[in-house]
């Protein structure tokens, strides 16, 4: 048998690599890491990274969050080899990368310019060539006027478009507690990163990080909608389905390790313990308010895979707690839709925004629309008043005023009561399930309780007068309930 041509081999290898971002990845690695004890693990994560990083290269996406425990080469994939395959593939793209520090951003550029020095990286990438003026610590050029310029909070980048903008662990552990450093995070976000963009319409946003508080860097722009999320815990909380590339998936199961080789359940354990609940919700499970204080217990819930048909159900209910205004500072407006079979309450949609008022009227009647509910549920305050004044004029049955008559934690702890007795369904899978379960977990603690205070008004009309009346004179439920009135008569 003859021996393969070495020389075939390496040109192979080097398409592979080319034409592949994970293989290029491990090969960043282990150039990166020649001559130490230090080896490549070929992991899912890894090309779960790989995979939505390449998605947004090609333009299939053009925003992208990954949210990522510590020391599972984020770093290393996304600011290094990611930075290296863009110029590889398009020696003229503009590229900032925004760190913490700038000394971290230094010595990230430091190992993207070794990479693109090195030979195996010029045979790969002919056309990509180091420029021999311009290039510093912070910056690198190449000779078809592409960039990698490096920055961190506070740092100019006054005359410096881009194409791509990554953002690499922009906020520090310790600056996590100050309200300062959220803001002075934000606000560099806003008012520097994302007004540098050449082209705005085609200009790509790529975050990777650990979560660290509920608003921050990850958690601000994540609030916008507008954003792919990679979100990998440490210990899976939820059934998911993680797309690898290629057609190929990765199933989580509750309780599955992310990285059992480097991130084993007694590390994990031991992290906990040090850490304190808190600090490793965030840090390890993204989940940056932890559910321990909360009165509700997720398990509480029931689950259904598939909506049934409106009709399958006997009641449909809408619940609206309003906001004020589309301002980004304002509260959100929430819309939760339910449908009742069988003495069970099922969940069929979550709706939220910040709109101003002729649009959220418009949302309010598109719901209606869609889901043909008996009763709509509207708080008698803020654009409520002027909401339920106008709708109450066309359709008198089916909207129905609330007014509370209790604080919002003792309303919330009150509506737990029917989650607890297992008549509340979830869907066991919903675009918009991560986003209720954050916050009605982080209650009263959390920043936003839009959906807590939907879902807490229709909890507790659900276990009023309403409800029946809703149901109708004929219905099973009342006449139950009538012939048991009339027993405890007889019996009296």
């Amino acid at each position: 048998m003859t021996a393969p041509d070495p020389k075939k081999v390496q040109q192979a290898a080097r398409e592979v690599c080319r034409d592949n971002f994970f293989p290029f990845v491990w090969r960043v690695f282990d150039a990166l890491h020649q001559g130490t004890d230090h080896s490549f693990d070929p992991a899912w994560h890894v090309r779960a990274m790989c995979h939505e990083l390449d998605n947004v290269r090609q333009g299939e996406n053009k925003r992208l969050i990954i949210n990522i425990p510590p020391r599972c080469l984020k770093s290393v994939t996304v600011a290094v080899a990611y930075v290296a395959y863009l110029l590889g593939h398009s020696p003229s793209a503009k590229i900032i990368v925004a760190s913490y520090g700038l000394d971290l951003a230094r010595k990230h550029s430091e190992d993207c310019r070794r990479i693109m020095s090195a030979r195996w990286y010029r045979e790969m990438f002919p056309e990509t060539v180091l420029a021999k003026k311009g290039n510093t610590s912070e910056e690198i050029r190449t000779t078809k006027g592409g960039s990698r310029k490096a920055v961190s909070i506070g740092s100019s980048v006054t005359g410096h478009g881009a194409d791509y903008i990554i953002i690499d662990d922009l906020l520090k552990a310790g600056d996590a507690g100050s309200e300062a450093e959220l803001v002075k995070a934000q606000e560099f976000i806003e008012g520097t990163l994302l007004s540098r963009f050449d082209n705005p319409a085609e200009g790509r946003v790529v975050m990777v990080a650990q979560r660290l508080h509920e608003m921050d860097p990850p958690g601000y722009l994540l609030e916008r909608g507008t954003y792919r999320h990679l979100n990998l815990p440490a210990i899976a909380e939820d059934h998911e389905t993680v797309p690898l590339g290629r057609g190929r998936v990765m199933h989580r199961n509750p309780g599955d390790l992310l990285c059992p080789s480097r991130l084993d359940q007694n590390t994990l354990d031991t992290k906990r313990r040090e850490m304190g609940a808190a600090v490793f919700n965030c840090q390890y499970q993204q989940n940056p308010i932890a559910p321990d204080g909360s009165p509700l217990r997720w398990e509480w819930f029931g689950s259904y895979e598939t909506v049934e048909d409106r009709r399958w159900f006997q009641l449909v209910v809408q619940s609206w707690d309003t906001g004020m205004s589309a301002d980004p500072r304002s509260d959100f407006s929430a819309c939760t839709t339910w449908g009742f079979r069988e003495n069970a309450w099922y969940l069929l949609d979550v709706w939220r925004g910040q709109v101003d008022y002729p649009d959220l009227k418009a949302k309010a009647l598109q719901l209606v629309s869609r889901w043909d509910p008996d009763r709509v549920l509207i708080e008698d305050a803020a654009s409520g008043k002027p909401l339920l004044d106008e709708l109450f004029r066309d359709d008198r049955r089916r909207y129905e005023r609330i007014r509370p008559d209790k604080d919002k934690e003792t309303r919330f702890q009150s509506a737990c009561g029917p989650v607890e007795e297992g008549k509340v369904y979830l869907p066991a899978d919903a675009p918009w399930l991560r986003t209720f379960k954050r916050e009605l977990q982080s209650f009263p603690r959390g920043r936003n309780d839009d959906q807590v205070d939907s879902f807490a008004h229709f909890l507790n009309w659900s276990k009023g007068l309403g409800f029946y009346r809703a149901l109708g004179r004929d219905h099973q439920i009342n006449i139950d309930r009538r012939e048991r009135n009339r027993e405890r008569v007889r019996r009296r």
